[in-house]
């Protein structure tokens, strides 16, 4: 495996600025407190696949990079030589006709939704922090947002993608259009994947339309247990909400949103014409009021955008950052019981987690605040190991998105995925033998 060490000579360097532009302070790009000796900034798919060339041959350690708001992720790098830059492959073309638009991997999601909204349609996702996140981020973390629910994950709405693979070549697969069947969909190797086989460069979508019109129902209720029995509840009706997210009271002021009674939340996001929309709040009420609610009310649509944006981005904006934070995935009648499990104290210089779930999908976001100052390494590894062994007690699994460097190094923070490391590994071994993409970043240390 190359070392990477000997790359960082000038002569590899003057050869990069050759291809494409040199960023400035490195420093600014540091990959969860490793920072790269240099930062190369391509301006399209040619200069990244000769990047990716040079890269490899010089046995360089590569990190793609887009917005820069999941650089926790991960296991930590063995070693980092260069990170990429996405953000000036920044082209969309949109096709309103058929539904599809192709956008690169530097695109910001908000930019794409901006774009996209002015013919009425949207990209069916709703990730952290869009206004930064990138569509190569985006998709290579695999963060979709509460509309995973009505829509499906990321990878229902990849048509076709460009990658760059570590020796330089730029491969497509499937295409641009929604009726596409020929080839394999090489594209599911690489989302959610973190930049492990190749870097996402390019991505064809398939599109939305916007909800006619949308109301958003909000329940409090007097125990966890019985806000999520009401989520599944509307789980298992006629409703087909667009998202369906509970949270507690402290997730909600940590977010500062506004809401009329305290206790256990359940927001439901429902869409439909005005008198569909209607009968849709009145069975979800009716299925909250079986549980007797503490209040139920249909928020102000303003109030309901911003609570809807502070759902997503919870634990990954500045105002909202945990001391250490978790994404847990657990069948959706288990779900009550890990968040009660997971919200017992288990450190006393730990508070109990802030949690926020979408039920429906099984999604648990767990948020780790310090009390008292910051609890000791030992301490807070010992909290995640335990948040861990609850997790699998309900036949889950939990994925540490972020924690300090010393706790980060004693274990996988992608936990156990069987046997699929096997494959995982021989992947690998095939598309970038070299390991020059995020070496040690992914599952198992691959």
């Amino acid at each position: 495996m190359p070392s990477g060490r000997s790359s960082t000579s000038d002569g590899g360097f003057t050869d990069l600025a050759a291809i494409a532009s040199l960023a400035g302070d490195p420093t600014a790009y540091d990959v969860a407190g490793i920072v790269p000796a240099h930062v190369v900034v391509p301006a399209s798919l040619d200069e990244l696949g000769e990047v990716m060339a040079l890269a490899s041959s010089a046995g360089m350690s590569v990190a793609p990079r887009g917005g820069g708001t999941q650089t926790e992720l991960g296991n930590r790098l063995e070693h980092l030589d260069l990170v990429v830059d996405m953000s000036r492959l920044d082209e969309i073309t949109h096709n309103p006709g058929d539904l599809t638009a192709t956008a690169q991997a530097g695109v910001t999601i908000g930019a794409l939704q901006a774009k996209l909204g002015e013919r009425g349609q949207f990209l069916a996702l709703d990730p952290p922090l869009p206004g930064r996140a990138t569509v190569g981020g985006t998709l290579a973390t695999g963060l979709s947002g509460p509309l995973k629910w009505q829509y499906g994950s990321l990878r229902d709405t990849v048509i076709g993608m460009a990658v760059a693979q570590p020796d330089g070549r730029v491969t497509r697969s499937g295409g641009n259009v929604v009726k596409n069947v020929s080839g394999y969909d090489m594209s599911r190797l690489h989302i959610g994947g973190l930049g492990t086989l190749g870097i996402i460069a390019e991505t064809s979508f398939k599109l939305t339309p916007r909800p006619v019109a949308e109301a958003t129902l909000l329940a409090t209720f007097g125990s966890a247990r019985i806000s999520l029995k009401a989520a599944l509840g509307i789980f298992g009706s006629r409703v087909m909400p667009l998202a369906i997210t509970a949270f507690d009271d402290d997730a909600g002021r940590r977010m500062a949103l506004v809401v009329p009674t305290s206790g256990h939340h359940l927001a439901v996001r429902l869409e439909g014409r005005p008198l569909t929309l209607e009968r849709l709040v009145r069975e979800c009420r009716a299925e909250c009021d079986r549980r007797s609610p503490e209040a139920v009310d249909v928020l102000d649509p303003v109030i309901a955008e911003g609570l809807w944006r502070g759902l997503a981005d919870f634990g990954y904006d500045d105002d909202t950052a945990p001391l250490a934070g978790a994404r847990a995935f657990v069948q959706p009648s288990r779900v009550a019981d890990l968040v009660e499990a997971l919200t017992q104290p288990l450190d006393r210089q730990t508070a109990p987690p802030s949690v926020v779930s979408n039920p429906a999908h099984g999604t648990v976001l767990v948020r780790w605040y310090a009390v008292d100052g910051q609890p000791s390494g030992d301490g807070l590894a010992r909290v995640l190991q335990a948040a861990r062994s609850v997790a699998h007690g309900v036949a889950g699994r939990l994925v540490i998105e972020r924690c300090p460097a010393d706790v980060k190094a004693g274990f996988d923070v992608w936990d156990e995925v069987g046997d699929s490391i096997t494959v995982m590994r021989r992947l690998k071994e095939q598309y970038d033998p070299g390991r020059t993409l995020n070496p040690g970043r992914f599952v198992g240390g691959i």
